[in-house]
């Protein structure tokens, strides 16, 4: 900075600033000027006259100190060959103070260089120093979430110590009472997408609390997993502050904070008032049992455990409805129905009307897409294991209706590319015809109408393009589905006769043992 332009292009010119890996990127000629930016950018040299308008060096140099706690490095260059302002320069922290009349380009590059090494030791030792806080913290982190994995799975007799372990996480040993509550990330598949892996997700999370807390007293946040944090409240039980209600608002401004700041929807479910250790490791436990009646909840929920005293899952096996609702899904991926989420919407509804518990449902639809995987020949495209971690994900019953109907249009989808691909539509067509008639009788000249075609070209034309016989495709399509109705449901060999077209029992038995080489009865023993 300075009033003369022909030192500033002087300056700018001559230097060799790039040498030593210096960048010029503003020049003023005047101190209110130079504040301005350096308010907006702080650079880490600054060069400047002390004789300016309005604002001289000096007082350029203590306002900019004021803005920032990293602090740059500062050259004066003057004319002013005067004692006090060089005291005032050594006061204020100015590296060097050169005159202009003996302004020499090397000994500027000599003062440039050793500037520069000095800013690097002091960035490498500002780098050590938060690498030393960074383990200090890690270590911290990593003992409080040994402490709440020690209070979920380690005896009682093992907390004899929990007091002074608490106090040196920075609770109070004054305080009688504690408060647990344990928050769930509501829609945990959308997390780890936008965070990319749990890992960076649980880590965003522990600084972001960290920080949400430090000026939060009594308040301790414990990590756990990455979509899951537990939270422990040091208080007293008196009359003037309901202890259960100061917590209850704290969850909202947490939830508020995560939400605005990491785009992180929260559920929080709060215990109630423990003041020993055998209490509250009960209360933690029950506490994240209990999230799993979050599963049903469309939005985000703060909510006291007292709340969901009365909140049961449905006792009923939910495979007992297996074969009907695996039946409905595979009609409307036949089908290629256009509008996925409505065809889907009886299921959604049945599983939220009955609240079966969330493994269990995950379990099934899990069951559900292998099976339609197998059906369809479609397993190239959905590992088995990327469906059972992507499921786990899956918080709530919004992002499993979600999930569902995603992995529904892809097959969908599948099933038109292939149809696309294939040089005999026809075939396609026969084969989704079958598929959908399965629970009755189905003969070669019906298809061929269907199909708008002569019988005996029907069925040359299939021999050859499929290498089987029509109705042998028929009768190994109805034995896979009886094996099938054998594996997932209760019913007698009879009922699944006549449930797949078939009058006469014998003829079915006969039919199952040469397609699976043992009798059905045999099949449902073993």
């Amino acid at each position: 900075m300075d009033d003369d332009v022909a030192v500033l292009d002087f300056l700018n010119i001559m230097i060799p600033w790039h040498t030593f890996g210096y960048a010029v990127p503003h020049r003023s000629t005047n101190g209110e000027e130079a504040l301005m930016y350096c308010q907006q950018e702080l650079p880490d040299l600054i060069v400047t006259d002390i004789g300016m308008p309005g604002m001289n060096g000096i007082e350029l140099i203590k306002s900019i100190k004021k803005i920032s706690q990293h602090q740059p490095q500062f050259v004066i260059l003057s004319c002013h060959d005067d004692f006090n302002y060089a005291k005032q320069a050594v006061q204020i922290g100015v590296q060097d103070y050169i005159l202009k009349e003996s302004l020499d380009i090397p000994d500027i590059t000599d003062l440039l260089s050793k500037l520069k090494q000095k800013m690097d030791q002091e960035q490498q030792h500002q780098a050590e120093i938060q690498k030393l806080n960074f383990q200090v913290h890690q270590n911290k982190s990593l003992i409080k979430e040994k402490w709440i994995h020690d209070v979920l799975s380690a005896p009682v007799s093992k907390g004899y110590q929990w007091k002074e372990q608490l106090a040196e996480f920075g609770l109070s040993r004054c305080l009688s009472f504690f408060i647990p509550a344990v928050a769930c990330i509501h829609r945990t598949s959308d997390a780890f997408h936008r965070y990319e892996d749990e890992h960076t997700l649980k880590f965003i999370i522990e600084n972001a609390m960290e920080e949400l807390l430090q000026d939060i007293p009594d308040l301790l946040f414990l990590s756990y997993i990455s979509n899951q944090f537990f939270l422990l409240y040091n208080c007293e039980n008196t009359l003037k502050i309901n202890p259960c209600e100061y917590v209850v608002n704290l969850c909202k401004e947490i939830q508020y904070k995560l939400m605005k700041l990491l785009k992180l929807p929260v559920s929080i479910l709060v215990g109630d008032l423990e003041r020993d250790y055998a209490g509250i490791k009960q209360q933690f436990h029950r506490l994240q049992q209990d999230t799993d009646k979050m599963f049903y909840y469309p939005e985000p929920q703060i909510l006291k455990m007292t709340e969901l005293t009365g909140y049961h899952f449905h006792k009923e096996d939910l495979l007992n409805h297996y074969d009907e609702l695996s039946e409905q899904l595979h009609r409307v991926i036949l089908e290629g129905n256009a509008d996925v989420e409505k065809a889907l919407n009886p299921f959604i509804q049945f599983i939220t009307g009955q609240k079966f518990p969330p493994n269990k449902v995950k379990q099934f639809v899990n069951k559900l897409v292998l099976d339609i995987m197998l059906k369809l020949k479609i397993n190239q495209q959905y590992a088995n294991e990327k469906i059972q971690q992507q499921l786990v994900q899956i918080s709530n019953i919004g992002e499993l209706q979600r999930w569902l109907v995603h992995f529904v249009k892809e097959a969908v989808r599948m099933m038109e590319d292939i149809s696309k691909q294939s040089k005999k539509i026809e075939i396609i067509n026969a084969q989704k015809y079958v598929l959908l008639q399965l629970d009755r009788k189905i003969t070669l000249d019906e298809v061929a109408n269907h199909l708008h075609l002569n019988p005996s070209y029907f069925s040359r034309l299939y021999k050859k393009e499929t290498n089987e016989n029509f109705i042998e495709y028929v009768t190994r399509m109805k034995m896979e589905r009886a094996k099938e109705l054998l594996n997932t449901s209760e019913k007698t060999i009879d009922s699944i006769s006549h449930q797949l077209g078939y009058d006469n029992r014998s003829y079915f038995v006969k039919l199952f043992k040469q397609h699976f080489g043992v009798l059905p009865s045999k099949f449902v023993k073993s």
